[in-house]
Order: structure tokens, then sequence, then C-alpha cells
């Protein structure tokens, strides 16, 4: 038995009446401490699991009862829908994370969907499901674990005549396997930051009582004005692939017409195979404004099938995307399995822009090197390619680009009063690239530093870095 649920006294109780005078009062400061969390932009992930599904749909709705619908969403988690299984394991549950202010109450979770494939299932996601609660708690985020417990062999084993109980609510029952597989996958992810509250259950009134008081308390605290934390971050050890490149090379016309559309040809018989092999392949574009990464991507999808490749431009947040944890938006751009994303600008933002422009905390660009690599082994471990582009130009030749811009009508509207503005801040940028390429350069997910003063060069050496990553198919 897991350590927490030992020692848990399955007769407590409360009579009916207690609960009539007990219970209001909680429900009207749990109705305020949801005022004050939207006020105070505070997200909430509340999660129920349990072994008996008729006793989690009582307690969740005694929870659920005090809350302003506006401020909530429910879910009832059930076995993936065919668009959930074509994403990584905690893809639809990163889409639906609440935004500030806000609270998502799970009805079972990703802990009964790692559990209801077995042991290698939950073995496998343990070390995903503690870095997903990790980053959110980091970003703000509370966490509201409450474990059902109830006397596992008394579980029912039939779902007929209670609505809507199904057998996908049915993973546990009496001698399952399942049983231990969930009290020690509790003990792994009881955190700091993502505590477990395991609550006796056998008594509904007593249940409802229990969960409405911790939640009361969790929220008080989280609530309560604290002194802003001093960051600390180590600063890594630079040696940048800047400093080791040629920006002098460069590809006749005719040399790169010939070449181009060799490697076009072969992309799309790539793309034929990433389909037929149900692998997404991600593509990050990254560079200094006006390095040519518009002009990479177009010849890079030129001979691509739409139906399975899409161009993701990344623009400045939205007021909706502002509000949730800043990976959010990116969870919901990732291609199903066997289709493409190329992102023109991406995550990288956070430790590029968000950092330079004074956008991001420090606390928070610090971290993000850790979340962003975490982000993409995730992928990664979902059997995505991850291809990561950085193109590089010196000063001079953006100057010249920029210059090409305004004196072109008919490009005249690539050029902005923050191109200009950034050119100021290249010395800035230039530091957070190198430490963006050393920090977050992994074996799984290298960068490619692609020279861009040359157009050609750039686009055919683009064309080629992807044919080579998804080499062996």
């Amino acid at each position: 038995m897991s350590t927490m649920l030992k020692g848990l006294d399955l007769t407590k109780k409360i009579s009916k009446k207690e609960f009539r005078e007990l219970y209001p009062p909680l429900k009207e400061r749990l109705g305020e401490l949801q005022r004050e969390m939207r006020v105070k932009g505070l997200p909430v992930i509340a999660v129920f699991e349990g072994w008996d599904p008729i006793r989690t749909v009582d307690t969740v709705g005694n929870f659920l009862l005090p809350l302003d619908p506006r401020g909530f969403r429910y879910y009832n988690i059930r076995a993936p829908e065919q668009q959930e299984r074509a994403h990584p394991f905690m893809w639809r549950f990163w889409v639906r994370t609440p935004a500030r202010g806000q609270m998502v109450v799970f009805d079972r979770s990703w802990y009964s969907e790692a559990l209801a494939s077995g042991s290698e299932g939950l073995d496998g996601r343990i070390a995903e499901i503690r870095r997903f609660e990790k980053v959110l708690s980091d970003d703000g985020f509370l966490f509201l674990k409450f474990f059902l417990y109830t006397d596992p062999s008394r579980i029912k084993r039939s779902a007929d005549g209670e609505c809507g109980i199904t057998d996908d609510d049915l993973i546990f029952g009496t001698g399952s396997e399942m049983v231990p597989l969930m009290e020690g996958a509790m003990d792994l992810t009881d955190t700091e930051h993502a505590p477990w509250i395991a609550v006796e259950a056998e008594d509904p009134e007593w249940a409802a009582i229990r969960v409405l008081r911790t939640a009361i308390s969790c929220l008080e605290a989280a609530l309560a004005p604290r002194p802003a934390a001093v960051p600390e971050r180590t600063k890594a050890a630079v040696r940048s692939p800047l400093g080791f490149i040629d920006l002098g090379q460069k590809v006749k016309d005719s040399d790169y017409e010939d070449e181009l559309v060799g490697l076009q040809k072969k992309m799309r018989k790539k793309q034929e195979e990433l389909c037929r092999d149900k692998r997404p392949l991600i593509v990050v574009f990254e560079g200094r404004d006006a390095s040519g990464k518009g002009g990479a991507i177009s010849r890079l999808t030129n001979s691509l099938n739409p139906r399975t490749a899409k161009v993701v431009p990344i623009y400045a947040p939205s007021e909706l995307e502002l509000a949730h944890h800043y990976l959010w938006r990116f969870y919901r751009a990732l291609p199903s399995r066997g289709h493409l994303a190329i992102f023109d600008r991406s995550w990288y933002g956070r430790v590029l822009v968000e950092r330079v422009e004074g956008l991001a905390s420090e606390a928070e660009w610090g971290r993000a090197y850790d979340e962003i690599n975490d982000f993409e082994r995730s992928l990664i471990d979902d059997r995505a390619i991850m291809v990561k582009i950085w193109i590089e130009i010196d000063k001079e030749a953006q100057l010249k680009r920029f210059i090409d811009r305004v004196d072109d009508p008919k490009k005249s509207w690539k050029i902005t009063a923050d191109d200009w503005r950034s050119r100021q801040l290249w010395d800035q940028y230039t530091v957070a690239v190198e430490e963006m390429l050393v920090r977050t350069s992994t074996a799984e997910a290298p960068w490619t530093v692609i020279e861009g003063n040359d157009k050609n060069f750039a686009r055919l050496k683009t064309l080629r870095t992807v044919l080579d990553a998804t080499d062996g198919l």
C-alpha cells in the first residue's frame, strides 16, 4: 500500500445533519476564493482519482457546486479519441490547461490514462508526468490532487444503471494489478509542488467536507502575499557555434537551380515516407531579422503535399495566449503523427525576444532552457523528428536587406519600426542566441546553424539539413 494511504481510517463519517451544517459556509468560502483567484490571476488544476467512480462523481459534484461555471472547465477523461491518439501522451492535457484566473477540474486524469496501458505504460510516463506538473507549478499554477480512497475489495464491477458511468471508469477492480500500480505512482509523484491529498471516501459526506476544507486551505495559502523570489541561475559556459561559421560561402545561381529541384523531389518522397511511418516532423526556424527564414521555408515547402504539411507563423501572443503557460499555444499547433509542422519562429522566443525585450523575468527565461529541453524530449520520445535551424547573417548583410526592403515597394511591408529597433540590440541578441544554442542543443534535438549571407547557400543547406535528419526511415 502507498505510504500515504497507510493509516487512513475508512470508518470516518459524519451524519447528514452535520453535513448540512458544515457544507454551506465552506461552499460560500470556496466561491469567495474562486473570485479572488480570478482577480489575482491564479490558475488552478484540480485532479480527482480514486478506486470507485461513483464516489468520485459524488465528491466532484459537491466540489463544483459552489463554483461559478464561468470560471472553470470540467473534463471527464475517457479513452483517447482519434485526434488525441495522433498526438503525444500529454498533448490532450496540455491543451486543456487553464488560463490565469481560471480552474480546470479533471475527473480522472493523466494518471488513469497511463495506468490503462498497464505497468509498461505507467513506467514510461512517471518522469513525463512529473515534468508536466513541475513546469506548470514553476509558472504559478496550483495543483490540487485528490485521491478518494475506498476499500478496493468492494469496487463495483458493473456500471449498469449508473448515469454517466461507463466501462472506461472501471480500470480498477477487485484483485486488479492496477491498485498497487496506482499506489506506486502516487508515491513517485507526491512532490512538494504537486502533492497528493488522500481522502477517506467511504462516506460521501465526510469526503466532500474534507475535500472542500483542503481546497480552501490550499487556495488561501496560494493567494496569500509572499515575497518575490530572488532568481538563482548559473550562467552557462558559452562556446557558441556562431564563432565557427563562414558567412562568405556562396552558391552560383546556375548550380543552385539544378540542386534545388533535386532536393525538393527528395523532400516530397520523404514526406510520403513519414506519412506511411506515422512519424511527425517538426522543423523550427529561428534567425536574425531579414536572415531569410521566409525564403528558406518557401523552398522547403514548395514541393510538399499541403494535406500533411503546415507552416505555423508565430507572432506576438494574443491576450488568450498570454493568459496561459507560454508552451500552451505551441502544443495546440503540434502536428499529428505522419504530418509536418514548420514553425516560423517558435517557443525559443522565451529565451530570445522575451529575454532581450524584458517581456519575461530572468526567473522565467532562466528556467525556460530546461523546460524547452523537456518539451522537445517528450516529442522525440513520441517518435517525432526534430530539426532546429538558426539562420545567421552579419550586420552588414542585414542592413543591406533592410535598405532593399525600404526601397522596393513590393518588399516594404516586410520592414517595420520594430526591426530597426531590434537592430540596435544586436549585441544583446547575440548573447541570448549564443546561450540558447549551447543550452538547448541536445543529442536528440541539435541546432544547425545556417550561414545566411548568401540566400542560395542557405536555402540548399536548409533542405539538406532536413533530409539528413530524416535519413534511415
